[in-house]
Order: structure tokens, then C-alpha cells, then sequence
């Protein structure tokens, strides 16, 4: 009841305030780049990592060697409608996230996979699977809410790639979906 109350309130006031900045909704990155392996030094065939959402590094193929021990930083990322949007409705739609890999070279994501969720729901009902490229669709927010998740990442290295530390990204995209 209450809930309906709020949603005619908000749907009233959107339509009667037309000069309300129209936000969507937004997505956060921390830390904003992607983890790093550290060093590595180079293997004659390609060699992919599997960080996992909570950042533990097993290397699952190959024969680069990882110099760096230890877990690392993962990314997580952070959608919200921002304060009070009322124009756009951006807290009663659904939220369709889009996580891809960019960029090419000796390092390249080859596979995502998101962890737990936090502060929302999978419009789904469960997480999507892991890919290469990843599109699901959130439960709408609600006003002042946050939903969060980490994200792993498989990384595949070049064969015969140069001994050093190597940069590899995403790209993240959110749109407000009926």
C-alpha cells in the first residue's frame, strides 16, 4: 500500500515538474581501473588468469608466470538513480547493465562473472552466467538505493609476451529498459 502511495507520488510529481534535469541511472567503478596481476614474466603458449570476484588469482592454462603473490583489488561497481530523480522514473524501471571488455594487445579479458549483489534484485531472479560480454537486467532501484556488486574476470596473456605488468579494461553501461 504504501509502496503504491510512493510510486503515484513520484509518477505525480514527474509529470508535473517537466524542468526537473532528466538522470539516468549511473554507474560507479572503485578502484576505476581494472585489477592488475603485478608482473609476470613471459610463457612460449598463451596463458589465461581467473581472478575471482573476491580477488584470489589461480592461473587455469598456460605457462606465464605470475611474480606477484597474493589476491588482488576487484572492482566494484555501483548503479544508483541518483538524488530523488523523479523525471525520469529512473527508480520505478528496470535497469539493464552491460559489462564488455575493451581494448586489445598482450593482455585481454576473456571472461566476466559478477559476485553477490547487494541493494537490488535480477529482474531474472539469479546472476547471470559468465561471458565474454555480459547484459542483465536489475529490479528497479527505488529512490536513494544502491545496488552493488563485484566483478571477476578471466585474463588471457599473449604466448611469448614481454616480462612486465599489463593493463586490460571494461566498459560498463547502464539504460533504464520498461
Amino acid at each position: 500500500m504504501i509502496r503504491r502511495l510512493l510510486i503515484g507520488l513520484v509518477a505525480l510529481l514527474g509529470a508535473s515538474t517537466p524542468n526537473l534535469a532528466h538522470a539516468d541511472a549511473t554507474v560507479t567503478r572503485s578502484p576505476a581501473t581494472a585489477p592488475t596481476l603485478g608482473t609476470t614474466i613471459r610463457g612460449t603458449t598463451a596463458t589465461t588468469f581467473s581472478i575471482s570476484t573476491s580477488g584470489v588469482v589461480t592461473r587455469t592454462s598456460g605457462d606465464a608466470i605470475r611474480l606477484t603473490s597474493g589476491s588482488v583489488t576487484t572492482p566494484t561497481l555501483s548503479v544508483n538513480c541518483g538524488l530523488l530523480n523523479l523525471s525520469g522514473l529512473c527508480a520505478l524501471r528496470y535497469v539493464r547493465v552491460t559489462i564488455m571488455p575493451v581494448g586489445s594487445g598482450s593482455a585481454t579479458i576473456t571472461r566476466l562473472r559478477v559476485g553477490s549483489l547487494s541493494g537490488a534484485t535480477y529482474r531474472s531472479g539469479s546472476a547471470p552466467a559468465e561471458g565474454s560480454t555480459l547484459t542483465f537486467d536489475l529490479n528497479p532501484l527505488g529512490l536513494l538505493s544502491t545496488a552493488t556488486f563485484h566483478l571477476g574476470m578471466d585474463v588471457t596473456l599473449a604466448a611469448n609476451a614481454p616480462t612486465g605488468t599489463y593493463g586490460f579494461d571494461y566498459l560498463v553501461t547502464v539504460e533504464l529498459v520498461k
